[in-house]
């Protein structure tokens, strides 16, 4: 448990500078751009990384399994090398593709909801050059999350954001629209150039190219997978997105991205690459007693954290959007409370989804990827004309309980795979008090009395989430020892 922990703080790290570097340019953005702006650089951005999707071929899950289950370095080095192969192939199609359409067609931009005015299309240009930079980061992160090289690699991308971002404020006030795509550019090409290094420093040469056979075939078992359940999402969040700017104008789709930003925000810090780290921890053993383990291990630390990050979010939604948005941004306070409890329940989903993918079963996750993309989006697009942004928040949540109970029901059966007593708890009582804590936020922008239930809320779950996991006593132990190293370091 304490080397699941230790790489789950290392990452948690990472996403804390990843979340705060984000919160800081979207807070320029939105004073900025205002809502209707944001959400037109938002959908933009949104086209961008369906984009870099197809580059990346869905490699990156495969990436990350594979490493993990390679025996030497030679074979890992095969594995990058492939991938770059793939990268750049599909980089020169892509990127000639998109560029052809923004030269003349750039009318196509209309069916996703964006105007093709001069600083869209120019911005548009800016961000072909993000496409395979981000690939190649994506590919990058899931080698070197394989090689369970976490801290190497958690360093170098934060200081990359870190640095790029102090950097590029500036660019982003002063060009608007079309400096916040080459600020989304510069720092992926920033995070590129440190996961190189990183890779150099152990050995391996990034940029190496060799399409070897049988390599390509293994990461394409998992590649083709990974890229159509990826492909399917990027092109129904466009979809959905599309039709709320049609029918609600740009400003909705603003609104809606305020809330989703610091949804994923803090979903990346407390949550960021548990499916990835299970992954390769099971890669290497999936026996049904290591996957019980994991599973257990994993909800029993998982679970209060991310409990309380998105009870407290909602609980303080008003306060937080003022803070890192405007008061313009103000109704996404009403989409927040569906979009925390879909993020609470992905939770358990990605712990349960692991063993399919280490044991090969990748028809039935694939099933399982498709099912929860087609819930969404259907639910979202019967109620976004009444609704508007809600309507999407709610089909998340809607799809991640159909998702959660069908993927429960399957690992029970092929792996006799169930949450056991203390994480059936956690789940069972945490899921209430997102709830409710969220409706509470929700209902004001600070009311006193509402912080006061919340908070007695918070820390009721607190206490049973220690008796359940650790127990007082225990807790106590390990924050007077965790104290003591601090002060002595």
């Amino acid at each position: 448990m304490r080397s699941i922990l230790t790489s789950l703080l290392q990452l948690g790290g990472m996403q804390l500078v990843i979340a705060a570097t984000a919160l800081v340019r979207n807070k320029v953005l939105a004073a900025r751009l205002g809502t209707e702006g944001f959400g037109a650089y938002a959908q933009l951005a949104l086209l961008a990384i369906a984009g870099s999707v197809l580059i990346a071929f869905g490699l990156g899950m495969s990436l990350n399994r594979n490493v993990a289950a390679a025996k030497d370095h030679d074979e890992r080095q095969r594995l990058l090398a492939t991938a770059n192969g793939v990268t750049i192939l599909l980089a020169l199609t892509v990127v000639l593709l998109a560029a052809t359409i923004l030269a003349f067609a750039p009318d196509t931009l209309t069916t996703v909801g964006l105007s093709p005015t001069p600083h869209v299309l120019t911005a548009a240009a800016i961000l072909l050059a993000y496409l395979p930079t981000q690939a190649a980061a994506h590919h990058r992160i899931a080698f070197l999350t394989g090689a369970l090289d976490i801290r190497g690699m958690t360093a170098g991308r934060s200081r990359a954001l870190a640095l790029g971002t102090l950097a590029s404020l500036p660019i982003v006030w002063w060009f608007g629209l079309v400096g916040a795509a080459l600020q989304f550019t510069l720092l992926t090409f920033l995070i590129v150039l440190f996961l190189d290094q990183r890779l150099r420093t152990l050995g391996y040469h990034p940029w190496r190219i060799h399409l070897h056979r049988s390599t390509l075939t293994l990461l394409a078992t998992y590649g083709l997978a990974s890229l159509t359940a990826g492909f399917a999402q990027q092109s129904a969040d466009l979809l959905v997105r599309g039709s709320l700017i049609h029918g609600h104008g740009a400003a909705s789709n603003g609104i809606y991205q305020a809330a989703l930003s610091i949804t994923y925000q803090v979903k990346a810090i407390v949550l960021g690459s548990v499916g990835a780290l299970s992954l390769a921890t099971l890669t290497q053993d999936a026996s049904p007693d290591a996957m019980r383990r994991t599973a257990e291990r994993l909800l029993n630390v998982v679970t209060p954290i991310a409990t309380l990050a998105l009870a407290a979010l909602g609980l303080l939604s008003g306060p937080i959007l003022l803070l890192l948005y405007t008061p313009e941004f103000l109704p996404a306070q009403g989409i927040l409370p569906f979009l925390l409890l879909g993020e609470f329940l992905l939770v358990p989903i990605w712990v349960f989804a692991a063993p399919l993918l280490a044991t090969g079963r990748v028809g039935p996750w694939l099933g399982f990827e498709l099912g929860f993309t087609l819930a969404r989006t259907t639910t979202a697009l019967l109620l976004l004309p009444h609704l508007g942004a809600p309507g999407i928040a709610i089909g998340f949540a809607a799809a991640t309980v159909l998702q959660l109970a069908a993927l429960t029901l399957y690992v029970h059966r092929a792996f006799g795979l169930h949450p056991t007593r203390t994480p059936t708890r956690l789940l069972v009582s945490g899921f209430p008090v997102v709830a409710l804590t969220a409706w509470l936020g929700s209902s004001a922008v600070f009311d006193p009395t509402h912080l006061l239930a919340g908070l007695a809320l918070l820390a009721l779950f607190t206490h049973l989430a220690i008796r359940q996991t650790l127990g007082w006593r225990d807790a106590l132990q390990h924050t007077r020892t965790a104290l003591a190293r601090k002060v002595t370091a």
